[in-house]
């Protein structure tokens, strides 16, 4: 069982994992809802892109992404390391956010 203050250190990540998300969701496989960051031997740092139902739909950086989503993301988790096999946050599209009580 995580202590409270690696409970902390995952929501943090989480939290900056989901704002790079966010910001560059139109790097992000089409039906995106979830990232999950591993870090790779060689401090290589991989998202894995999952849909609703929890399948693997992709992975960033890759060819198509941009320079600017893979920057945040190495500047982000540079000097980062965890002990969990991933940090995982939840993403929803910004064009389609809808505010509380709107269909």
């Amino acid at each position: 069982m995580p202590t409270p203050e690696q409970q902390r250190e995952y929501t943090r990540l989480s939290g900056l994992l989901m704002a790079i998300g966010q910001t560059h969701y139109r790097d992000l496989p089409k039906g995106t809802v979830s990232l999950s960051l591993t870090l790779i031997t060689g401090s290589k740092r991989i998202v894995e892109c999952h849909d609703a139902a929890g399948k693997l739909i992709g992975t960033v950086p890759n060819d198509t992404t941009s320079p600017d989503f893979v920057s945040d993301l190495e500047h982000a988790f540079a000097e980062e390391t965890f002990s969990d096999d991933s940090i995982i946050a939840i993403v929803s599209n910004p064009t389609n956010a809808r505010g509380v009580g709107q269909p």
